[in-house]
């Protein structure tokens, strides 16, 4: 394993350079090798990404030499934040797939808490590349560069002693090979964040997709990102109940084009059992009238709403989604990041996963589509949402899904709230 050891935001281009070998520089023109950002805290080397863009003009991420997509900031903005509201302290990172080194460079210089973190990539140019970016960032006492396979990464540090109070997961797709090794190698009562990019498997978009990759069925539903979120810790938790471990979600990012989770692991097999009791499951679904319940047995074949076939799909995770207290401690921590480039959006991530969490486990609809399976117009959400409060039960919009709400409200108050506010 070739290893880089050190002694121990806006985005934003701030220079373009040319390097002919590692830490010198000079700049030249803008179809040089080399540009540097800034995001967060850290000052980044990259290849440059005018070289690296389609016909349309649209930067390819996937085309560089060594990964990294601008687009992905707010996933890495939201990461930090939510390391820092886990009270950290003493403690040690691992960034398994780091392509560019941006989260561990960051983990280092903007959680309190962080002391240390190996940043790992088994590209050669990506272990170079890291290699600069810790020297731009005088992080040679704090911040380790390997060379290696991510899941030989994570056995290798577990075997050595070494104690990993966080371990970074953010693939190219999907996390699924990487999280045996990861619950395997994070300490007890340690952090896993993991990022998917496969939501077309997750969701249920390509159904044989997500059956190989997270083994449970999948079928497409009318709220596929939600369902895609709770497939990944459901799948989490059941890789990590293999080793007779137990999670504990803390928060969540729905994006564009990814799902971010973050979850504690525990050791203990009678609280993975548990576990695997109360909190993994099937969510029963009809596709014809809109139907959805979360069970934890397969109990009938027909919908009880309209006799139609009906859909399991799972396992997942059927329990809450977020920690209230570390929800609250972000919101707290969230004015020492002002500079972020997302942090508009992560306040209003933050204010509606403080306020699920109040509302114990909520089942997701899509407002228009559930409109259009019962033949009326769509109505406002909002209003939907004041109808179901005031009908006495819980219900909100989730971010970055304008037409879907979560409720623990019963599928014929739904319906109600749907009719009603088009009278």
């Amino acid at each position: 394993m070739k290893t880089y050891i050190g002694a121990g935001s806006r985005k934003q281009y701030i220079s373009i350079v040319h390097e002919t070998h590692v830490g010198c520089g000079s700049a030249v023109a803008a179809s040089a090798e080399f540009v540097e950002l800034v995001e967060g805290r850290a000052r980044l080397l990259l290849y440059n990404p005018d070289r690296y863009r389609r016909p349309d003009g649209v930067y390819e991420p996937s085309w560089s030499p060594v990964f990294y997509n601008p687009v992905m900031v707010f996933n890495r903005d939201f990461s930090v934040l939510a390391a820092a509201s886990l009270g950290l302290s003493g403690a040690i990172v691992l960034d398994a797939l780091s392509g560019t080194g941006v989260r561990a460079l960051r983990y280092c210089l903007e959680v309190p808490g962080v002391v240390k973190c190996y940043a790992s990539d088994i590209d050669s140019r990506a272990y170079e590349l890291i290699a600069k970016n810790i020297s731009r960032n005088n992080l040679e006492s704090k911040v380790v560069a390997l060379n290696e396979d991510a899941n030989i990464v994570m056995y290798s540090l577990k075997r050595s002693g070494e104690r990993l109070d966080l371990v970074d997961i953010d693939p190219y797709g999907s996390p699924a090979p990487f999280l045996r090794a990861a619950s395997w190698s994070v300490r007890n009562g340690g952090y896993i964040g993991a990022t998917a990019t496969d939501v077309a498997s997750l969701s249920g978009s390509k159904p044989w997709a997500g059956t190989r990759r997270y083994w449970c069925y999948l079928t497409p539903t009318d709220v596929p990102r939600i369902l895609a979120l709770r497939v990944l810790i459901g799948y989490a938790a059941r890789v990590a109940a293999e080793i007779d471990r137990y999670v504990e979600p803390i928060a969540y990012l729905v994006g564009n084009y990814f799902i971010r989770i973050l979850y504690r692991v525990r050791k203990g097999a009678a609280a993975a059992n548990a576990m695997l009791s109360k909190s993994l499951g099937h969510m029963k679904y009809c596709r014809y009238c809109g139907y959805r319940e979360f069970v934890h047995e397969i109990d009938r074949k027909d919908c009880e709403i309209c006799g139609n076939r009906l859909e399991y799909l799972g396992p997942l995770w059927v329990d809450r989604l977020v920690d209230k207290e570390s929800v609250e401690r972000a919101k707290s921590a969230l004015p020492s990041y002002s500079y972020m480039a997302s942090a508009s959006k992560l306040s209003k991530v933050l204010e509606l996963q403080s306020l699920e969490a109040d509302g114990g486990v909520l089942l997701p609809y899509n407002v228009v589509q559930m409109s259009s399976r019962i033949r009326i117009s769509s109505p406002k959400v909002s209003e939907v949402i004041e109808c179901l409060r005031a009908a006495g039960y819980f219900a909100i919009r989730y971010y970055g899904e304008n037409t879907v709400i979560g409720t623990n409200a019963p599928y014929d108050s739904l319906v109600a709230c749907l009719r009603r506010n088009i009278l």
